[in-house]
């Protein structure tokens, strides 16, 4: 099995030191996480994806980018004992992968339910989760393709005339995938 952690909303920070670019920022999961490169606290390890930050040749869309990799069975193959920040995770990646695949996936479905995905969101967090009800979000995917319109011109004109539930999610999957 290789799809782990599928349809996930993981919420994490990534705090960006005063030192940027100079110095790598971090990344801390706000979710409930399983996995062998996230600590008990939520700290994702960068260090060895990044040993040595070089500024102007690493960016924060190579650690978005890590962010999503992380969670991908190429990546987990990967990982070796001392890079685990998670032993227990990483032993049962390892040697008891049915028992790790359903903690990972009971984690992926914990992160989509309503009460982690709406009530959970730190005072201080510019970006929260909200569900659309109906008119907003038949106003926001028009607003949105409006705009993708106008900013491209290389929308095709199938595209244009075709429907817009065909390229965007359902309301609720948007409302919960969009907002971070």
């Amino acid at each position: 099995m290789n799809c782990y952690y599928r349809d996930a909303v993981f919420k994490f920070k990534l705090m960006i030191p005063p030192e940027y670019p100079d110095r790598r920022p971090t990344v801390h999961f706000l979710s409930d996480m399983f996995h062998p490169l996230i600590d008990e606290y939520g700290q994702l390890v960068l260090q060895y994806q990044f040993p040595q930050w070089r500024p102007h040749r690493d960016y924060l869309f190579h650690v978005l980018h890590y962010i999503k990799a992380v969670f991908k069975k190429c990546v987990l193959d990967t990982v070796v004992e001392r890079q685990a920040v998670n032993k227990e995770a990483h032993r049962m990646y390892r040697q008891e992968n049915t028992i790790f695949a359903k903690l990972a996936q009971q984690r992926a479905k914990l992160s989509c339910s309503e009460s982690t995905l709406y009530d959970h969101s730190p005072a201080n967090n510019s970006i929260r989760f909200r569900e659309l009800d109906e008119a907003e979000f038949v106003d926001l995917k028009q607003r949105m393709m409006n705009s993708a319109i106008s900013s491209s011109g290389s929308f095709s004109s199938e595209r244009r005339s075709g429907s817009l539930d065909s390229i965007l999610p359902t309301s609720t999957s948007f409302a919960s995938r969009f907002a971070e």
